[in-house]
């Protein structure tokens, strides 16, 4: 699994004094980012071989100001096109579960406008985050 730590900012809260729900999925972008880092060498926004398909989120409890969370991503599903990542939020400190998600990527060319079957390279990769 994949540990991405998030920093909290004011303009992730709501008026109700906790992370707005909209914040969670820029959450998980930052968790797919530190997968790309870790795997792929980018160095143009083309170079990312993948666009999200699907997002499924459950906000369980509330992340307030102070909280310190991570997220774990790992792969929970892989198909011939497309994959899964599956995700938690929770508390650096109590493991608290604040949200349960996953997304659907499909590896795509972005200079080819086309998407196309999973490299076995990079099949190789996701493979080593399956949970």
């Amino acid at each position: 699994m994949i540990r991405t730590e998030i920093q909290i900012r004011f303009n992730d809260m709501d008026p109700m004094r906790r992370v707005n729900n909209a914040s969670y999925s820029a959450y998980l972008e930052l968790a797919r980012l530190d997968f790309c880092h870790r795997y792929l060498t980018v160095e143009s926004l083309e170079d990312i071989p993948f666009v999200m398909a699907r997002l499924e989120m459950d906000l369980i409890a509330s992340v307030l100001p102070g909280d310190q969370v991570y997220i774990h991503t790992w792969v929970s599903q892989i198909g011939t096109s497309s994959w899964e990542f599956s995700y938690e939020i929770k508390n650096q400190k109590t493991d608290v579960l604040y949200v349960k998600a996953k997304t659907v990527q499909v590896y795509f060319d972005y200079r080819a406008k086309t998407k196309l079957p999973i490299p076995k390279e990079f099949r190789i990769c996701l493979e080593k985050e399956m949970g």
